[in-house]
């Protein structure tokens, strides 16, 4: 699964929910993907868009998860 796989709402709202099923708080994912977690609260208020360098990010992080867990983080965290 790929954060574009996350369902038919707006890229801020796939953010939220991706970030609560994981179970981590802005700081915690903030720091998993390589940004501030101000940063990361501008982009889930809708101060500044949340970019493909971004998105990249967010792939990136959870490939890596799914390689050293074998899972899919979003199927195992509902």
């Amino acid at each position: 699964m790929t954060f574009n796989d996350i369902g038919p709402l707006n890229d801020i709202e796939k953010l939220i929910i991706l970030r609560k099923r994981l179970k981590l708080n802005q700081f915690q994912f903030a720091k998993e993907i390589g940004i501030s977690a101000s940063y990361l609260g501008q982009i889930e208020r809708g101060q500044v868009p949340l970019t493909k360098q971004i998105k990249e990010k967010i792939n990136n992080y959870l490939k890596k998860e799914n390689e050293l867990y074998g899972t899919d983080l979003l199927r195992n965290n509902k």
